[in-house]
């Protein structure tokens, strides 16, 4: 079963579990703000399963349609591969997709093709050898066993205006 379909009893669960928790803190602590900031805590947490199942831009097709559960745990470590600041977190979320065969596109210092890349940006550049390649990828791609789930955000060199 995916998270897809058990999305309202994981709702109502989380709900349940959030509240609990901002009530026990509440009287733990005798502090009904400290309680409630716990209960926001604990809701917030409890929403982000529900909130990366229900993405309408979760784009990551299941590399076998027989495993969906794999899919949606390849799109949700990449969704939150995208959004860390800790790169020791990074660091093994990356280590975590390539165990399962999802690695990293870094096309720097290629020739931009729109096919397999997608460009955010332009450098200026005297060199015409580099004109129409990569200068840098903002967001790396990835690829489920060769197969592009998502294009790199690159920075390609242009030709400087005169």
């Amino acid at each position: 079963m995916s998270l897809r379909q058990i999305r309202p009893e994981v709702a109502a669960g989380s709900a349940l579990l959030a509240g609990l928790s901002g009530l026990v803190v509440h009287l733990l602590t005798g502090r009904p703000v400290v309680g409630l900031v716990a209960l926001v805590g604990a809701l917030a947490a409890a929403a982000l399963p529900l909130t990366l199942a229900s993405r309408p831009g979760a784009v990551v097709p299941p590399a076998d349609p027989a495993d969906p559960d794999r899919a949606s745990l390849v799109d949700t470590c990449i969704y939150l591969r995208d959004r860390v600041t800790s790169t020791a977190l990074a660091g093994r979320l990356d280590q975590t997709l390539e165990q399962v065969g999802v690695s990293l596109v870094d096309p720097t210092g290629q020739r931009f093709d729109p096919s397999h890349h997608e460009a955010a940006g332009a450098l200026a550049t005297a060199d015409d050898a580099l004109v129409g390649t990569i200068a840098a990828v903002e967001a790396p791609g990835y690829a489920d066993r060769g197969v592009l789930l998502r294009p790199p955000v690159v920075t390609v060199y242009q030709r400087r205006a005169s």
